[in-house]
């Protein structure tokens, strides 16, 4: 069976009373009484029948008229019975379908709650003109008023002004927008306590009855954003005691580390680069040297050119780098970009060869962030170039072991911060 639609004034309408039953208890009254003084008539009529030939005609048709006319009169009350009948027992079945549909209803809405007050969060629907349509049970604790109080209210009555005007800015911008809204908001709660509340405003737009409507879903992430401020500070403390470890074994490489992992965060923001992306090239470029903690002190810190065995373990040492890394959880793509950070533009790198877009781009960030710091840091056998110098060097190599896009984006970085890169200068130990 389908649910039918009230109207209003369907609803408004008025059902069976008690004093149309009692006008149908009197019309059968009437109509016995009728119907017995018509059949008294008769039976005068019938007994009498020689006496009242005999007699004047007028006390004949007297006779015939108490019994004809209770029979007429009869008629009509049976008719206005029947009309009342019908009418009685229309509005019972009118008041049963009403029954029906209300406990329908009522069951519905018990379930909608019963679902809605077992999320942890609150739920709210708002009608056209931003009064409570629907609130569970958590938004009746959070406002500390009963659901039905809030129900029926506009936001204003409801909570504070600040907040219930901020409120009905965002159901504005819901209903302005066909695509959902979702914003995560520091509050702070009656104990002072500060939470995070991801806000999700969505218009209902596919039930007719509920066009303009607006849901409001609630979920509290303040656990989870404490957890991950927690990991990450964990992450971070573990990244500076590696760096550390690096720079003791190598006293001329001292901060570099460090350096190339700012200048990659710095390419990468200049490139337009998605946060996580960004912090992935500025972590791999903090880590990328870990692996020279395998290499021996002695080739670290040689005062001459390197052999060409030499170069090739500290190149490896990059790879090794990965694979130790390998076993940390980092949310972006860390060990991805130290594995290709030594792979060439024009495809001629290791260990894959990969070429061009092959690369990831945080790999091609950090890859020319330590080339360029490594040039204007000083080493045991050579003393630093200065910025430009170390970028045409650079420039050299665009798009071969380069990509130019790269060197584009930090040239741009550096020619407009030219008195505000201290940190990447580093001076020869002595």
């Amino acid at each position: 069976m389908t649910d039918m639609p009230l109207s209003p004034s369907a609803q408004n309408a008025p059902l069976t009373t008690i004093p149309e039953k009692k006008k149908r208890f009197y019309l059968n009254a009437l109509a016995v009484s009728l119907l017995i003084f018509s059949m008294v008539g008769l039976w005068r009529l019938v007994s009498n029948y020689d006496l009242m030939v005999d007699a004047s005609g007028i006390n004949f048709y007297g006779n015939v008229g108490i019994v004809v006319l209770p029979l007429l009169f009869l008629t009509f009350v049976l008719m206005e019975e029947s009309k009342l009948a019908v009418k009685i027992n229309v509005g019972e079945g009118y008041k049963a379908r009403l029954d029906q549909l209300q406990n329908r209803l009522d069951s519905r809405e018990n379930m909608i709650r019963l679902i809605s007050n077992h999320q942890t969060g609150a739920i709210a629907i708002f009608d056209r003109h931003n009064r409570y349509f629907f609130a569970n049970d958590v938004v009746a604790h959070e406002v500390g008023k009963a659901v039905m109080e809030i129900v029926g209210q506009p936001p204003i009555k409801v909570l504070p002004n600040e907040q219930a005007m901020k409120l009905e800015l965002r159901l504005a911008e819901a209903r302005a927008t066909e695509d959902p809204i979702e914003i995560v908001e520091p509050v702070v709660d009656k104990k002072g306590s500060t939470r995070f509340l991801k806000r999700h405003y969505e218009m209902i737009s596919d039930i007719p009855d509920m066009m303009g409507c607006v849901l409001l879903r609630e979920e509290d992430l303040t656990d989870l954003i404490v957890e991950r401020e927690r990991r990450e500070q964990m992450l971070r403390q573990v990244i500076e005691t590696l760096v550390a470890v690096v720079d003791r074994r190598d006293p001329y490489a001292t901060g570099h580390s460090s350096r190339v992992g700012q200048l990659s965060r710095a390419i990468a923001h200049e490139l337009g680069l998605e946060p996580l992306q960004s912090e992935a090239s500025a972590i791999a470029g903090s880590l990328m040297n870990f692996g020279k903690v395998l290499v021996s002190r002695k080739i670290l810190t040689k005062t001459s050119a390197l052999t060409s065995d030499e170069l090739q373990r500290v190149r490896d040492s990059i790879l090794i780098s990965a694979d130790i890394l390998a076993i940390i959880g980092f949310d972006g793509p860390v060990v991805p970009t130290l594995q290709q950070v030594l792979e060439r533009y024009d495809g001629m790198g290791v260990p894959n060869g990969l070429k061009g877009d092959e690369i990831l781009m945080t790999a091609r960030i950090v890859a020319v962030a330590n080339a360029f710091v490594a040039f204007v840091s000083p080493r045991a056998h050579r003393d630093s170039l200065s910025f430009l110098d170390a970028l045409a060097v650079l420039d050299k190599d665009a798009g071969k072991a380069y990509d130019e896009r790269v060197l584009l984006a930090m040239r741009h970085y550096i020619e407009n911060r030219p008195n505000k890169l201290e940190w990447l200068m580093a001076s020869k130990p002595v």
